[in-house]
């Protein structure tokens, strides 16, 4: 990318220019294409980023002591034993670095929560496409808790709460292993009408990254995360979120 069209994108983000500026500066790449629809996302949220920051951001005016500081020690002298430095300071330029230091961890913040959220969402959506899409989408095939419980034994790390929930229209089907962060998990996977729902029980040294995620919506499914006695529980459907939810009150709070 050249300087112009690094100029370009800057203007973008400032919201200086539109959406049909960011197709030109692509050329000859199809505006649909994966990579195109990924820059203008990209291009979407900096400018949200962007406008959230300018909205957001605390700004500070100076109390009336430090305005009043360059009368007393004398306006545009040099303060003594402060050398050609301590001149070049003065507190309009120490309110200036702050608010600049605090619009960057701010951005900063927002920019990798994002992000980070982002992968999540889409790591999760991955492993339910590919239950769906599985021949087999469940390891122990049964309603029974006590069956789908100690099948867990030995293949996981810890014992994750397994019940069933019939009664309430979300039965059990079974459980399965996924993989998170280089560790096979807990999959327990339950049914509601025509809907597979999979609710990762993970022990709150994996799933704590999750748990941010609350209520959330990625391509068509939901995604609702809670944490409750050292477990974090993640659910993901196409299911509408309000009964997906009620699947999430069952799940944290059984006994």
């Amino acid at each position: 990318m050249n300087e112009k069209d690094e100029r370009l994108l800057s203007a973008l983000i400032d919201g200086e220019a539109d959406d049909g500026e960011l197709r030109g500066l692509l050329g000859p790449v199809d505006a649909s294409a994966p990579l195109s629809a990924s820059l203008l996302r990209r291009h979407a949220t900096l400018r949200a980023l962007s406008e959230a920051t300018r909205e957001k951001a605390r700004r500070y005016n100076a109390p009336l002591r430090l305005k009043m500081l360059p009368e007393k020690m004398g306006a545009g002298k040099p303060a003594r034993g402060g050398g050609w430095f301590a001149g070049l300071f003065r507190p309009q330029m120490a309110g200036a670095v702050l608010c600049t230091a605090l619009l960057s961890v701010t951005a900063t913040s927002l920019v990798l929560h994002s992000s980070g959220n982002d992968a999540l969402e889409g790591e999760l959506v991955s492993m339910q496409l590919r239950s769906l899409m599985s021949a087999n989408p469940i390891d122990v095939a049964s309603s029974d808790s006590h069956t789908v419980k100690p099948w867990f034994n030995g293949r996981i790390k810890y014992s994750p709460p397994v019940e069933d929930f019939a009664a309430q229209g979300f039965p059990l089907a079974g459980g399965r292993l996924e993989v998170i962060a280089s560790e096979p998990v807990s999959t327990l996977v339950y049914r509601h009408k025509q809907h597979l729902i999979n609710l990762y029980v993970l022990p709150s040294r994996l799933g704590a990254r999750y748990a941010s995620l609350k209520t959330t919506q990625r391509d068509g499914f939901n995604i609702i995360s809670r944490e409750q006695g050292g477990f974090v529980y993640v659910a993901v459907s196409d299911l509408n979120n309000a009964e997906l939810g009620e699947l999430m009150q069952l799940a944290v709070n059984a006994k």
